[in-house]
């Protein structure tokens, strides 16, 4: 039993019920009702978060959109990888992130592949979050996978320990919330309430949202409203 303690305690990675887990650093979400909900006090670094949310065009960016306003106010880059429908520059513009430091990466397969064109795509978008991550030269990489296995999930998760001072948040479908995860922190959002699935440390349940208003400037039509409604980011 003695040696059994000391390979479990040689392992940095693997916490122990009997602990209280150590601080988690962690990014501010820019709402201090988020912060003050989220365990560790905001987006936490150099880990996965998983938030699951109701789809495409459900406005499952604007939870994000004020830390990333945040972090390109700070000269930090941030990078959207295979984001579903192309955002919409100018809403984002208003909302205050800096599109200089935004980068959009949609993945496409070679054309050869073009009959298994959907899982070559995710593969594609899990590489390069990964290679975004273990850049350590960004500050946030948000990722759509709308199919992914445990063993993806935890390349994302030991790409964002390697890059260490990074964010890294994969958006996944609602109906996967079920399924096993080693993300740090999973979240289940449906635009008025979030949720926490898993995290390190005791769960705080459920926080109500208020529906966020469209930045200044920015044509209604091209901000999402509910989730059946195909609109750009």
């Amino acid at each position: 039993m003695h040696s059994l303690d000391q390979l479990l305690q040689s392992q940095p990675l693997l916490w122990r019920g009997n602990k209280h887990p150590t601080a988690q650093r962690t990014a501010p979400t820019g709402s201090a009702a988020l912060d003050a909900f989220l365990p560790g006090g905001g987006w936490p670094l150099g880990s996965l978060t998983e938030l699951l949310s109701p789809g495409t065009g459900s406005g499952e960016l604007s939870l994000l959109t004020p830390a990333l306003a945040r972090e390109t106010a700070c000269g930090e880059r941030v990078a959207l990888v295979a984001p579903p429908l192309p955002p919409y520059p100018p809403a984002l513009a208003a909302a205050g992130v800096l599109l200089s430091r935004l980068w959009i990466i949609s993945p496409e397969p070679p054309a050869s592949h073009a009959k298994t064109k959907g899982n070559n795509s995710g593969k594609e978008a899990l590489w390069a979050a990964e290679q975004l991550l273990r850049s350590g030269t960004f500050k946030a990489v948000l990722v759509w996978l709308p199919q992914a296995t445990p063993t993806q999930l935890r390349r994302l998760q030991l790409a964002a320990e390697t890059g260490g001072s990074c964010w890294a948040l994969a958006y996944r479908p609602e109906h996967t919330a079920d399924q096993s995860s080693p993300a740090a922190l999973r979240l289940q959002w449906d635009k008025r309430h979030l949720r926490v699935l898993k995290c390190r440390g005791s769960n705080p349940g459920q926080l109500q949202l208020q529906q966020p208003a469209p930045p200044a400037h920015t044509p209604a039509h091209h901000w999402p409203r509910a989730a059946n409604e195909q609109l750009p980011l």
